[in-house]
């Protein structure tokens, strides 16, 4: 009994230090980025931002892979996404802070809009095809000069311990940009913040990074073979199954990152 009165006491504090922490961060940035005339403040601000978060929340974060990531490389970086809490783990832990593509309705949100602009974040209006190619275009425009670009090509957070089919376009941007792509593997965000869930639980979230797909590979390859390809990469690193159409999964056994103990 206590210890679950306990647990839910977390969630609480958890569900407050979220919104909270954020606000205080972007706000700092921007008003400290005005002083200083340093719009960009925030982007380099973002690794504390998600490592505080983590740490405030009480959720452990183990990576693995890191080598495979140059700090000084151009790529088009793979992620599964179970949950909105993935963002701040790959933040946390890749060697090269990105920058995501993200719908723009979310930059309608209280400090989430400021936060993207401010971190040099893609806004995609996906009801609109001239907007999007517009914005296909200045990512492949910022891959050429040197960036790191993060997609979640399931194109939502999936609601199942599996990884949904793809969506082509973030290869079509490797292509594009002329760069590597890096799968990386996400396993545990899913019991820390569900999708449609509002309460942060503690729980260890393990973040894998595989090798990249070389440039002369995305480029001989074709597009469904590259999502297919990267899909059963992805499947490997974060130890979950892949959908099949019906919605169910099949292939690797889920293996679920331990909860801190």
């Amino acid at each position: 009994m206590v210890r679950a009165v306990l647990t839910w006491l977390r969630a609480l504090i958890n569900a407050l230090i979220f919104p909270l922490w954020t606000a205080l961060c972007v706000s700092a940035a921007l008003l400290i980025g005005l002083v200083l005339r340093d719009s960009s403040l925030f982007y380099r601000w973002q690794r504390g931002w998600a490592r505080g978060l983590y740490r405030l929340c009480g959720i452990e974060l183990e990576v693995q892979g890191a080598e495979h990531m140059s700090p000084s490389g151009a790529y088009v970086i793979i992620a599964n996404h179970g949950s909105y809490m993935d963002i701040a783990a790959l933040f946390a832990s890749l060697p090269k802070l990105p920058q995501f593509m993200a719908k723009r309705e979310l930059s309608r949100i209280p400090f989430l809009g400021a936060a993207l602009r401010s971190g040099r974040h893609i806004l995609v209006d996906r009801g609109n095809h001239a907007s999007a190619k517009s914005s296909l275009d200045t990512a492949a425009e910022s891959l050429k000069a040197g960036a790191a670009i993060l997609v979640f090509p399931e194109g939502t957070r999936s609601t199942s311990a599996s990884i949904g089919r793809f969506k082509t376009g973030a290869f079509r941007l490797a292509k594009l940009g002329e760069v590597q792509i890096l799968p990386v593997g996400i396993n545990g965000t899913r019991q820390v913040l569900p999708k449609h869930g509002r309460v942060i639980r503690p729980h260890r979230v393990a973040v894998r990074i595989g090798p990249p797909l070389s440039v002369a590979e995305v480029q001989a390859t074709s597009l469904n073979e590259l999502s297919e390809r990267t899909r059963a990469l992805l499947s490997e690193l974060a130890g979950l199954p892949l959908a099949t159409e019906s919605g169910s999964a099949s292939g690797v056994e889920p293996r679920q990152a331990a909860a801190p103990g």
